[in-house]
């Protein structure tokens, strides 16, 4: 196998067991209620996870940045085992639930900064979407994989084996982290002066674009915490939308593995999560399994396009210094929706009802496509056109 090879198939197994690790206690709240813990105490135990995953992302870079690649990822895989086992012993006790979420949170963060900096580190800008496409495939696999397992290993009352699946994702993990071998980074007379700083950063137009544009697809993404409460009330069951998206985004991956690299990666962004809001206010519509599978199979091809072009114009848009930063703070961007969404969520449903607070959000996303696609990123790819030539858009960076 190729270097090349070899580096990509790391990442795309770093990318489906950091997801699997993640992704497994999207049942935790279920399991908790199970043994009689509140679901306000529940919920807090769920998003505790998110909430330090998002605050952070920023020291994720640093950490790249001090220490390297490899014992990042070795030392962040370990403190993800170290609090999923803490998960599995706990119990009840939910102060020791709490703590070791928010480790999990901190070794989940890292680990994937980590792994997205090596990626725009060292795959070459002309294979880089093809990469990140097939990167983030290899995330969407746990959906069709791990997950189904989890579902029925608690349903069928084999907590002890489902409580193991994420410690031993996370063994897998640090794994990768060691075959993934030493790399030396930048070079330079002082660490500052070799990695640059945020305000160098947040100086470039793009980077503020990019940014801008990843929290609205986060937004939009992140509607898929809220279909459940969505669908369940009329009867219909979620995993039809969730199961079809997580298809048609694996499928639209792998079909389209070149497509990312051929045309300028800014002109997918705003398209991608419009189509995804298009597809979320027609789900606050549907009255059938049917239609809400056919929503979540037009969401997947936003999602399938929209993720992978995201992440790939970080290494477009810094030069190498600057990308263990930019990598921290698109993936903040990314996980600060997660937290925003539910939060809208949950104050608009009782006011105007779930499928009228569902569908506003979604046309408040579509509005917000139309605005990036004017104001973020109409300038970016005007600014590019007398340099780069639109077939040969990024080759030439």
């Amino acid at each position: 196998m190729s270097g090349f090879g070899r580096r990509l198939s790391l990442l795309i197994a770093a990318a489906f067991g950091i997801f699997a690790y993640s992704n497994v206690y999207y049942f935790l709240a279920n399991l908790l209620g199970s043994r009689g813990v509140s679901p306000q105490a529940a919920g807090v135990a769920v998003s505790l996870f998110y909430v330090a995953t998002t605050v952070f992302r920023p020291a994720g870079g640093w950490l790249v940045e001090g220490f390297g690649l490899r014992p990042t990822l070795v030392g962040s895989a370990l403190v993800a085992f170290a609090g999923s086992v803490g998960i599995a012993l706990a119990g009840a006790n939910l102060s020791l639930v709490f703590a070791c979420r928010i480790l999990m949170g901190l070794g989940y963060s890292a680990f994937i900064v980590a792994f997205t900096a090596y990626q725009n580190l060292f795959v070459p800008p002309e294979r880089r979407g093809f990469a990140f496409a097939l990167m983030t495939a290899g995330s969407m696999v746990p959906h069709v994989s791990v997950i189904p397992l989890a579902d029925w290993l608690i349903r069928h009352g084999h907590i002890a084996a489902y409580l193991s699946l994420s410690p031993l994702m996370a063994l897998f993990c640090a794994a990768l982290g060691i075959s993934f071998g030493k790399v030396s980074l930048a070079r330079g007379a002082s660490r500052k002066e070799a990695w640059g700083s945020y305000r160098e950063l947040f100086s470039l137009a793009p980077v503020r674009a990019l940014l801008g544009s990843m929290f609205l697809l986060s937004l939009t993404d992140s509607m898929v915490l809220c279909v459940g409460a969505l669908l369940v009330p009329q009867g219909l069951v979620p995993s039809a939308f969730l199961v079809s998206s997580a298809v048609a985004a694996l499928a639209v991956r792998i079909a389209t593995l070149h497509f990312v690299d051929r045309i300028p990666r800014p002109r997918i962004a705003a398209p991608s999560f419009g189509l995804m809001a298009l597809a979320m206010a027609l789900l606050s519509l549907v009255r059938s399994n049917a239609g809400a599978a056919l929503c979540g199979a037009m969401f997947g091809l936003g999602v399938g396009m929209g993720f992978p072009a995201h992440l790939a114009m970080v290494g477009d848009m810094t030069p190498e210094r600057l990308r263990p930063k930019a990598t921290a703070m698109v993936w903040f961007a990314m996980d600060s929706g997660w937290a925003v969404t539910p939060f809208v969520f949950g104050l608009l449903s009782p006011v105007f009802g779930n499928g009228a607070a569902f569908g506003g959000f979604a046309a408040l996303m579509l509005l917000g496509a139309a605005g990036a696609w004017r104001f973020l990123w109409s300038p970016v790819l005007a600014d590019e056109k007398p340099a780069i030539p639109f077939w040969r858009f990024p080759r030439e960076r």
